[in-house]
């Protein structure tokens, strides 16, 4: 019986043909890349390209008809497949003296353009339901492994200076807005400070990955720099939904159609939505109850004052649930549990999807960011050894989330929104708060003992917004709606919409490249101990296998001039 590779003439078989050097001809390049079996860039290729057509072709398979263009499913796989796409794309691109840029910027490109594009506008199909239920699962999984990189110790060093990176920002930039926005936009003093607290949360979707990505490197480590911008983060932006909602009650509570007509408090829905990364729509304010300015006087101001009292509370609740969740997980699994490590990471990763789901369930959906970020954070300590093994499997789930996170925000941005008579002052606003923001970060972390260039950096990444931009900046239209006001009235909210949609489109994707662009420029990389690179040097070994020796390997070695004579 003849050989099966008898067929195949012998210079098509990759062993038989001599791999080409760095400087050899481009042809001779291309003709090896194509020899069989297939090997190299090509393989790879191949594989990334089967992968994404089975990505549709297996859910097609069993759903039939529900994935064919046009639909909800098909929809989430083109976005999802484009992102993972975009993401590559944008990771090779070389910038000379600079890092690669991040991936999740090619995703937010992707998203876009699947959104917004005609003709290939496929994201307009997506069930919102949907939607919100994947991102609010990818945002778990990325707060869970931001709990597991916190740093302990330098949180606690360090807490003064969350508290003011948490605070001074965010009220500088809410007071600026509505400075601007009183003598720019002529908005009354109420919308401008509606629109400052809109502008002024930072999104978690962006900061934590880059983060994470620049922590991993060690960029910033020994200062506790990702530490005290992750923890910040998901302050930052409790502290603008709540001042939100109590300003969107004030603006509202005389514009009601009729003495008889109760007003609307979003306080609830409005973090939920947040959390999920989704717009809020007509029909879902409707479904709201409506508590935050009753008819009569008593119930009013008792409802203010718990309005005003409800992100702090939220806050404490999601630290006290994280914190009694971590210390279960202190027990269970056993450490002398045969899959001790599988188990954690089954039981952490749940943990985090069901505090995210179930805060909104019980009517306290702020409290759930915090809790998922806690809950690991307080069990990674009793973990010690295993907490590594951990995050790392959490970070192969995320690495599977993260185009579908980002994607589906970008899918969110509808250039529809924008109002052409408001983009340009809108972009003054923006950029005034933006500037005196980042003087208040700068100003917050001055006496936390930083140097000027990662005083910087944490600036910078204290400026990307889009979740919080794409869940609170529809409210004020579909409530003014939903309350038949005035024309006036609307056309304010109208504008809030507009410029919460452009701060999505410019900070967002800038935001993340300044991230990842300035963080290896900034920070110190920290510097491994001999023992941590000899433990390094062991993983990478073990990995690899036992090494052969060789004669090259042999050549490597110095030998004395003295013991080389002796043996001739």
């Amino acid at each position: 019986m003849d050989d099966p590779k008898s067929s195949c003439p012998e210079n098509c078989l990759v062993k038989n043909v001599l791999k080409p050097g760095p400087d050899a001809p481009v042809c001779q390049k291309i003709k090896y890349a194509f020899v069989c079996p297939p090997h190299g860039t090509v393989e790879r290729f191949s594989t990334n390209v089967l992968l994404l057509l089975l990505s549709w072709a297996v859910p097609w398979s069993i759903l039939g008809d529900d994935c064919l263009p046009g639909t909800n499913i098909f929809g989430l796989i083109a976005v999802i497949d484009a992102c993972v796409v975009g993401g590559f794309l944008v990771s090779i691109i070389q910038i000379p003296h600079l890092p690669p840029l991040p991936p999740l910027l090619g995703m937010l490109i992707a998203g876009f353009c699947l959104r917004n594009i005609p003709g290939i506008n496929v994201a307009k199909y997506i069930d919102p339901n949907w939607s919100s239920a994947l991102r609010s699962i990818a945002l778990s999984i990325i707060l869970v492994k931001a709990g597991l990189e916190l740093d302990a110790s330098a949180l606690k060093k360090m807490k003064g200076a969350c508290i003011r990176l948490t605070a001074l920002p965010c009220l500088i930039e809410t007071a600026t807005c509505a400075i601007t926005c009183r003598f720019i936009l002529g908005f009354p003093w109420e919308w401008g400070f509606m629109l400052g607290f809109v502008l002024a949360a930072v999104t978690p979707a962006v900061i934590v990955p880059s983060l994470l990505s620049l922590q991993e490197q060690g960029y910033g480590t020994d200062q506790g720099i990702p530490t005290l911008v992750i923890a910040a983060s998901s302050f930052d932006d409790v502290l603008a939904i709540s001042g939100f909602s109590v300003v969107l009650g004030i603006a509202f509570s005389q514009a009601s159609t009729s003495p008889n007509t109760e007003s609307i408090s979003l306080n609830e829905t409005i973090i939920a939505s947040t959390l999920a990364s989704a717009p809020l729509t007509t029909d879902m304010i409707s479904k709201m109850e409506a508590t935050s300015i009753p008819v009569t006087n008593g119930q009013e101001a008792g409802d203010l004052v718990w309005t005003i009292l409800r992100g702090p509370v939220e806050m404490i609740v999601g630290i006290v649930v994280g914190i009694l969740i971590g210390l279960i997980l202190w027990f269970l699994p056993a450490k002398n549990n045969t899959h001790t490590v599988r188990d954690r990471v089954l039981l952490v990763i749940s943990f985090g999807i069901f505090v995210l789901f179930g805060s909104r369930q019980v009517k306290f959906p702020g409290a759930g960011a915090l809790a998922a970020i806690v809950l690991s954070f307080v069990a990674a300590i009793s973990w010690k050894s295993d907490k590594e093994k951990v995050s790392e499997y959490v970070g192969i789930l995320w690495d599977m989330f993260e185009p579908v996170m980002f994607g589906l925000i970008g899918a969110e941005i509808s250039i529809e929104a924008l109002d052409s008579s408001t983009v340009g002052l809108g972009l003054a606003v923006l950029f005034i708060g933006l500037l005196t923001r980042t003087v208040g970060s700068f100003t917050a972390v001055s006496a936390a003992g930083f140097t000027l260039k990662e005083k910087v950096f944490i600036c910078l990444s204290w400026l990307p917004k889009a979740t919080v931009q794409a869940a609170i900046g529809p409210v004020a239209l579909d409530t003014a709606r939903k309350l038949s006001v005035s024309s006036e009235i609307e056309e304010y909210a109208r504008q809030v919409l507009t410029i919460a949609v452009l701060s999505i489109l410019i900070t967002a994707p800038l935001g993340a490249a300044a991230i990842g662009l300035s963080g290896p420029k900034l920070l110190q990389k920290a510097v491994a101990s001999s023992d941590s690179a000899e433990e390094d040097s062991l993983k990478v070994s073990s990995l690899r296998g036992p090494r052969r020796h060789s004669l090259k390997h042999e050549e490597n070695e110095s030998i004395p001039l003295t013991e080389i004579q002796t043996d001739n």
